[in-house]
């Protein structure tokens, strides 16, 4: 197809892929930074699969010739775990290049915990979950930001502040407290489950005394 100024229009599939390319080159595609349990000053970028590499995740489970028992389950959650990282890790400064094309690459440099740590922080990053999806109204967003206005920050501690952390560097692409001495991700192997009881306990930790500072005049 022909545009008005006699330049040949793109089709709807070469502009989806355009756009997704520029995006991802530009740094501006949706993705997030893990630090390694192993060596916290090294932090890799991960950006969510697309639906043909996620086939290509499954084509990999699939081939793994293990028995039908728990040892077979577990070797096959693990090659799959193992699938998602090595496609999911980019070159920071270009998203559409990955830095391993094998697993066994990523192997070589990995160790267990480093892998448990970006299938985690991937598992987090790609989870269905939105305020449009929750139905969460305009009005308690004003009240949160009230709330998140009257805490004292300084005063957070323990898991408070790690869930704050994560909170802080997920949604910043570039953390702007990675300067500042221990913001680094110092948790290993940390599990979803482990993270979503965090976020409760930091919820928690939100008191009343804080929530009526709010309402005080």
């Amino acid at each position: 197809m022909v545009a008005s100024n006699g330049t040949a229009e793109l089709s709807t599939k070469e502009k989806i892929r355009q756009r997704r390319l520029e995006r991802m080159r530009l740094g501006q595609a949706v993705c997030d930074y893990v630090s390694l349990p192993s060596d916290p000053e090294i932090r890799v970028c991960i950006v969510p699969l697309t639906e043909a590499d996620y086939l290509k995740v499954l084509e990999k489970v699939n081939s793994v010739i293990a028995n039908d028992d728990i040892a077979g389950m577990a070797v096959r959650e693990r090659t799959q775990a193992q699938e998602i990282c090595v496609r999911a890790i980019r070159e920071e400064h270009d998203l559409t290049k990955r830095i391993y094309d094998r697993a066994d690459e990523m192997l070589e440099d990995f160790e267990v915990a480093d892998v448990d740590e970006i299938f985690d922080r991937y598992r987090e990053m790609t989870q269905q979950s939105s305020p449009s999806l929750e139905g969460i109204p305009d009005t308690e967003f004003d009240e949160i930001k009230k709330l998140l206005l009257a805490m004292d920050w300084s005063a957070l501690s323990g898991r408070s502040w790690y869930a704050a952390k994560r909170f802080l560097s997920t949604i910043t692409p570039s953390p702007l407290l990675d300067s500042l001495p221990g913001f680094t991700s110092t948790s290993s192997s940390t599990t979803t489950s482990e993270s979503e009881r965090s976020t409760s306990i930091a919820s928690k930790n939100f008191s009343e005394r804080d929530a009526k500072s709010v309402e005080s005049p």
